[in-house]
């Protein structure tokens, strides 16, 4: 099994990434079933308080007259599994649109969604991928992951995700070098919103060409700096600078997302 692969992102930047391993991934989805437990308990409490019985809910699919205990525990059984069902795809596809590819037990373990093809995870990869959650947490399907080459479930190549880990790398010297440039130096200033549009994709495309900027023939360079600059410029609504002042919009960039990297760490 491969333990990293690479992608092109569609300003044909190289972005590599280390796949998650089967261990992470299972410590993170028995974090995120815990959590999932700890607010159903809190619902079906919510509703017990209110006033609202379980006899009261379950008078409109059976008859308790007439039916016996066993079929009254496959009643109930049924009903739990399916608002089990129900909470649980609510919660995953909810955190890992919110939390960009993640959820609470992801976070912990260092572990995030990504698509495939190196474009930003959308609304429809995620729904989609949850949709399959049901059919992957059959026991016989558990072995899938361990046979896919990128350690993907059903979910994941229906989608065209992948789980990448997450874990935070030595600095490189790029980072390095702009951690001390303060705004005051930036020659292009960049909203704080904009930014939060961009996604994790985006700055590793950064910071991949700029690391490589005197590697780079000028030619290819010149293209591969002009379609980032162009994509991002949109994103972040900003004008498109000029070929000679590239790098440096793409240094004050990435300077201005590890201050806000900072600032968030405190």
């Amino acid at each position: 099994m491969e333990n990293s692969f690479q992608f092109e992102t569609p300003e044909n930047v190289q972005v590599q990434y280390a796949a998650a391993g089967l261990g992470t991934r299972f410590l993170s989805w028995f974090v995120d079933q815990v959590l999932i437990a700890i607010c159903m308990f809190g619902v079906f409490i919510f509703l017990a308080c209110a006033g609202v019985s379980l006899n009261v809910v379950l008078e409109d699919f059976f008859d308790p007259e007439s039916t016996t205990p066993e079929q009254a525990v496959t009643y109930i059984l049924g009903f739990i599994i399916l608002i089990m069902g129900f909470g649980s795809f609510g919660y995953f596809t909810a955190c890992e649109l919110l939390l960009r590819g993640q959820t609470p037990g992801k976070r912990m373990t260092h572990i995030r969604v990504v698509k495939a093809d190196g474009f930003a995870l959308d609304a429809g990869s995620i729904f989609m991928r949850n949709i399959f959650r049901v059919l992957d947490n059959v026991p016989l399907t558990w072995i899938i992951p361990v046979m896919s080459k990128r350690s993907q479930r059903t979910g994941d190549m229906v989608a065209g995700t992948l789980v990448i880990s997450d874990e935070t790398p030595e600095m490189s010297h790029v980072r390095v070098q702009l951690s001390n440039r303060t705004a005051v130096e930036a020659e292009f200033r960049f909203d704080a919103t904009a930014i939060k549009n961009l996604t994790a994709q985006d700055f590793e495309a950064v910071e991949r060409l700029l690391e490589r900027w005197n590697e780079i023939p000028e030619a290819q360079r010149e293209d591969l700096a002009g379609k980032l600059v162009g994509s991002l410029a949109v994103k972040l609504k900003t004008d498109v600078p000029p070929t000679d002042r590239h790098a440096r919009y793409l240094e004050d960039l990435l300077a201005a997302e590890i201050r806000r990297q900072n600032r968030l760490l405190g």
